[in-house]
C-alpha cells in the first residue's frame, strides 16, 4: 500500500511501500491528479530535499510548487516517513 500523506491542489505526496522497505533515505512521491508510480517524481527527504526523479506528468512549475510544499511540510514528512518505515519494513 502506497499511502497518501499531503495534497496540496492538484498535487498528491505519498509514500512507496518498496522505499519505505528498501531505501534508507527518506522520499516522497507527487503526482497531479493521482498516484502514478511509474510517471511520478520522486523527491528525497533527506539529507537534504532535491529532486531523485522528475518524473514526466509535472511541469516545471509544478515541480517547483511540489518543492515548497515540501519545504513547508519538512518536520511533519520526515515524522510521517519514520513512522511508514517502521510499520512496512
Amino acid at each position: 500500500m502506497n499511502p497518501k500523506v499531503l495534497q496540496e491542489g492538484d498535487l498528491i505526496f505519498w509514500f512507496h511501500s518498496y522505499d519505505a522497505r528498501h531505501e534508507e533515505r527518506a522520499s516522497v512521491h507527487v503526482g497531479k491528479g493521482s498516484q502514478d508510480d511509474y510517471n511520478d517524481a520522486k523527491i528525497w527527504l533527506e539529507p537534504e530535499i532535491e529532486v531523485a526523479k522528475p518524473g514526466r506528468t509535472l511541469r516545471r512549475h509544478e515541480l517547483n510548487r511540489a518543492l515548497q510544499v515540501i519545504k513547508q511540510n519538512h518536520d511533519y514528512l520526515l515524522e510521517e516517513w519514520h513512522g511508514y518505515k517502521g510499520r512496512a519494513g
